[in-house]
């Protein structure tokens, strides 16, 4: 774990996954590259070809091994990440979306709405009324 953000790098992620079973390394160095560029636009093909398998091969590994395909992954450890600034800096939506690749405005929304029911604003909207209302709460007590 880092100190400044108390999240897990993406060692401790790969270990944790390595932990709970054997995994295959060539998903496991994909899982890394994952970590380390998920501020970048990486394609499936690139990380099939980083791993010397064919595209279809990569999948259909990746799928067996994490339960998950390659896309789908990435997506949901973009909007953790995505949950995760929203919650503790003070960064636009715009800047995060930069800061995760760059991602469609109209897309990224969508994709956080799917992934969490509500859009970016809307998200960082509760936890701003959540953090008055405790404090509301412990100031009335």
């Amino acid at each position: 774990m880092t100190q400044s953000t108390g999240c897990l790098t993406r060692e401790d992620a790969v270990q944790l996954v390595r932990k709970e079973k054997r995994m295959d390394r060539r998903v496991s160095t994909a899982l890394e590259l994952i970590h380390c560029n998920l501020h970048k636009r990486i394609s499936i093909a690139e990380l099939a070809r980083a791993v010397n398998l064919s595209r279809w091969r990569f999948c259909h590994l990746f799928k067996t091994e994490m339960s998950l395909s390659p896309s789908v992954y990435i997506g949901t450890r973009r909007m953790l990440e995505a949950e995760k600034l929203l919650g503790e800096t003070f960064l636009s939506v715009k800047e995060i979306r930069a800061e995760l690749g760059n991602l469609d405005r109209t897309h990224f929304s969508r994709a956080f709405k799917k992934y969490r029911g509500l859009t970016p604003a809307q998200f960082r909207r509760r936890l701003v009324d959540n953090i008055h209302k405790t404090t509301t709460q412990y100031a009335a007590t």
